[in-house]
Parts: C-alpha cells; sequence; structure tokens
C-alpha cells in the first residue's frame, strides 16, 4: 500500500506521525509520501515537501509565504503521479482544499483527518469536503454529525493528543523539585505567534515572580530559535524543550496561546488564561468569518466559558497579571475551572486514537478494493 500523506503544521506533523506509525505497524509493507514536518519524516514519510516552510498564524500574513505554498503544492501535484491508493490530508484546510481539487479530479481517494473547523466558520466546507472525501475523520463527536447531514462518511476516532498527554505525564519532570508555585509560559509553536505573545507573557512573568515568588517556565516548541525569546533569563524564565507535559501538570497556572496547547494544558489539569494576538487585518476578518463566541478550543468544546482570553490589545503584563492574581487569590474558582477542564478532557475521547484513526482509513482502502474485485467477478 502506498499513500500521499499531507500535514502543514506542527500538530499535524505530529498527529500524522502517530498516524504512519499506527499504520506502518498494521501493513508493515506500507510506504508514504508527501508534506510533513521532522516527526512525520521520522516516521518514514519520503518528504517532497517541507510543511515547516509554510507554518504561519492568520490572514494577511500567509501572503509572505505565498511562493513557499505554490512551491509545495506543485511538489505534492507532480507527485500524484506516483498514483498512491489514498491521499490522507491532515488539518491545514485552505491549503488541502486547493490540493484536494487536483487529488479529486485524478480519481486520488480522499481522506480527511482531522477536519477543518467547519462548526466555527466557512460551514460551506462541510458540503465540499463530504462530497469528495472517501471518509472524514474526526477529533471530536459533534462533528461527525455535520459531516453526515451532507452526505459525507464521517467517522469520530478521538484526539490524539490524549495519548501525547499521558505519555509525556508518565515520564520525568526536568525540574522535579517544586519549592514554590510555578507559572508555565506557553507563547505558540510558530514564529509569528512567539513574537506576538512572548513579551507580554515574559513581563507579567517577571512581575508575578517578583511579587509573588512564583516559578516561571516557558516551553519553547521544537526548531524555534533562542532569539524568539529574548529577556528570558533576565526576567527569571526558565526555557524547557523536553518534558514539558510533567511540567505543565506540576504548575499552578499557565498563559497559553490558543491553539492545541490549551487542549494539552486542560488535560494535564492546570488551570489557564489563553491569548490570542494577530494582525488587525487578520484579526478584523476573522470577527467577520468566525460563527463561536469563543476563540480557545477549550471554552468551545466545553460550550462555556471555563477558561478567560485575552485578545488583541488586552494581551498586556497588566492585564496577564491581573488575570493571574485574580486566580490565584480565588481558590474556588480555581476548582470550577478544574472540573470544567476535567469536562474537556472526557470529550476528547479515550486513549489509542491513532489507532482507531489507522483502521477507519485502511478500512476505507481495502474496504473499496474489496468491492471491485467482486464487482469485477460478476
Amino acid at each position: 500500500m502506498n499513500l500521499l500523506i499531507s500535514a502543514g503544521e506542527a500538530s499535524g506533523d505530529l498527529h500524522g506521525a502517530r498516524l504512519l506509525r499506527a499504520l506502518s505497524d498494521r501493513r508493515p509493507g506500507l510506504s508514504a509520501f508527501g508534506m510533513g514536518g521532522p516527526r512525520l519524516a521520522a516516521a518514514g514519510l519520503d518528504r517532497v515537501a517541507r510543511s515547516e516552510d509554510l507554518s504561519v498564524m492568520g490572514f494577511s500574513e500567509v501572503f509572505a509565504r505565498l511562493p513557499a505554498v505554490f512551491r509545495a503544492l506543485s511538489a505534492l501535484r507532480r507527485a500524484g503521479a506516483r498514483r498512491p491508493d489514498a491521499a490522507v490530508l491532515i488539518d491545514f484546510p485552505d491549503f488541502h482544499a486547493a490540493l484536494s481539487r487536483s487529488l479529486w479530479r485524478e480519481g486520488i481517494p480522499l481522506i480527511y483527518y482531522v477536519s477543518p473547523q467547519v462548526w466555527a466558520w466557512r460551514p460551506g466546507r462541510a458540503v465540499r469536503i463530504a462530497r469528495r472525501a472517501r471518509r472524514i475523520l474526526t477529533l471530536f463527536p459533534f462533528e461527525t454529525e455535520i459531516y453526515r447531514r451532507h452526505g459525507g462518511d464521517a467517522v469520530w476516532t478521538g484526539h490524539p493528543i490524549v495519548d501525547d498527554v499521558a505519555e509525556g505525564l508518565a515520564g520525568p519532570s526536568p525540574f522535579p523539585e517544586k519549592t514554590r508555585p510555578r507559572l508555565a509560559l506557553l507563547p505558540g509553536s510558530r514564529r509569528s505567534e512567539v513574537l506576538r505573545h512572548w513579551p507580554a507573557m515574559r513581563d507579567a512573568a517577571a512581575r508575578l515572580a517578583r511579587d509573588r515568588g512564583l516559578e516561571p517556565f516557558v516551553i519553547r516548541s521544537p526548531g524555534l530559535p533562542d532569539e524568539l525569546y529574548p529577556g528570558a533569563r533576565q526576567a527569571g524564565v526558565r526555557p524547557v524543550a523536553s518534558g514539558s507535559h510533567a511540567l505543565i501538570a506540576s504548575a499552578d497556572l499557565a498563559f497559553v496561546a490558543s491553539g492545541t496547547a490549551t487542549l494539552e494544558t486542560a488535560l494535564c489539569g492546570t488551570p489557564m488564561i489563553v491569548v490570542y494576538r494577530a494582525s488587525r487585518t487578520s484579526f478584523a476578518i476573522g470577527k467577520t468569518l468566525v460563527r463561536v463566541p469563543w476563540i480557545s478550543l477549550v471554552n468551545i468544546v466545553a460550550g462555556e466559558p471555563v477558561v478567560p482570553e485575552l485578545l488583541q490589545e488586552k494581551v498586556t503584563p497588566e492585564r496577564l497579571e491581573e488575570e493571574a492574581l485574580a486566580l490565584l487569590d480565588a481558590p474556588d474558582r480555581r476548582d470550577r475551572m478544574k472540573r470544567g477542564l476535567e469536562r474537556v478532557a472526557r470529550q476528547l475521547g479515550p486513549p489509542g486514537a491513532s489507532g482507531r484513526a489507522a483502521e477507519a482509513v485502511l478500512d476505507a482502502i481495502e474496504g473499496d478494493a474489496r468491492s471491485r474485485a467482486r464487482a469485477a467477478t460478476r
């Protein structure tokens, strides 16, 4: 079996690597090519394009990367000549919308994994995806009903981050000795996110360390350079590159950039304040398109404001410190938040999501092959 796998961001690279390993375990002769990051490459993907060259945040920011986007699209379209048994498209919705058109016209079966957030914005995409996709694998149970209403073959497999966090919590912490309250800083996995979020997080952490004795640390995304975190040492913030889940779980509070990291922090059971900053243009466009009242996945999955959100001009050291003190000084509020995070964690599904996703992929591909074989013998 030969698959085209395409993932365009750090989280997609992680989920794709888990999926590819699960597929290879079940079909040892399986091969895969396409686009991904270092994790997918380590899992055996023959990369014709690097996802690290494309990752950006926001609508206006993507224009600076358009040449790299077009190069990657061209490389993947040419690679389609290898005639894979199916193409597995992981997240990165706008890029994969363009790629899927070409693959669909070529008659290559499409499997969507980590489907676009059609429940939040641009719901019309659900109709197109349901029509083109052989199968859609969803992370949240409510997503399957959206695609099924449009005639799509949708299967809920659960969120692979459940296994990521469970493995991380079972590992050692880089700072096992805890002598004072801890503050975790998660400014993002993309360069643009860190540039927008880090200064306010750093300065707020410095104040909380000085005035309240907190011990701050920053979770650094793999591959991002040191210069994206200026002033960390002067602010008393320790950088961490591994063992992050065990460390987050030991924290009393976290500042988290909106994204998958909010779900990771929820699974760690750590109270958090979610931040999000983009360019004015990106934020203005987003406000006209997004149909949900919150930006963080934690609140969206919960269907209520479990965690506070600071957006755009409100992402300042002063507001972060104010929100942090309000939580640290209110044990009842922190307990309510922890109970809300537990409810969110349950909605992410049981362990084993990547294995279930691999079975769903193989069932779709091999089921079609068996159907064609039966039809040929009639």
